[in-house]
């Protein structure tokens, strides 16, 4: 359990990761411009971190920790539009990009990043499903991993092969073309 000052240390390596990317970018991003804008030495950021992809990896994990909570007084159609929302705009940010770069080329960091986030927001996709379904709000009869793909996926595709920052108004109609599938006849 890291004590009080390895938090405060930690919290100020990640945000000064995230301040040295958005003044550089990822490629020229280095520990050592890390430790300088955390006031900490190389040799405290290397005790924590093995590399710079694992730094952005946990400043993207800090920085999305509370990003993506469901909202069960609301619609199954608005919070979906604001997951999706909210993932647009995480992605397209440097430390978004970066992120998606270095799972692309990172096998260990891409577990991590699946075993840390994705799979931790799925699971919460899931579960919020699963209540939609029992309160009769969408059909009991959906394959919700397939649901799943059909509302992020595309968020994915566009930001990664087409370098697009989906809008809200795609975001909108997406959403709208996957809840006419999903929600029980006569709604």
């Amino acid at each position: 359990m890291p004590n009080l000052k390895q938090s405060r240390n930690t919290e100020k390596i990640l945000d000064s990761t995230i301040k040295v990317l958005n003044e550089s970018g990822y490629s020229s991003l280095t520990i050592e411009a890390i430790a300088i804008q955390a006031g900490v030495g190389k040799s405290t950021i290397y005790r924590w971190w093995n590399s710079k992809a694992d730094l952005v990896l946990d400043a993207f994990l800090m920085t999305t920790d509370s990003t993506f909570q469901f909202d069960i007084k609301k619609s199954v159609r608005h919070n979906f539009e604001q997951q999706l929302i909210n993932l647009s705009i995480v992605f397209n940010t440097k430390l978004g990009r970066s992120m998606l770069a270095i799972i692309v080329d990172n096998r260990e960091i891409a577990e991590r990043f699946y075993t840390s986030y994705l799979s931790l927001r799925r699971k919460d996709a899931t579960s919020f499903l699963k209540t939609a379904i029992a309160k009769g709000e969408i059909k009991p009869d959906i394959n919700i991993d397939i649901v799943l793909d059909m509302l992020f996926g595309p968020i994915y595709f566009r930001t990664l092969i087409f370098n697009q920052e989906p809008d809200h108004h795609f975001i909108s109609e997406l959403v709208q073309q996957v809840m006419i599938s999903i929600l029980p006849s006569g709604n």
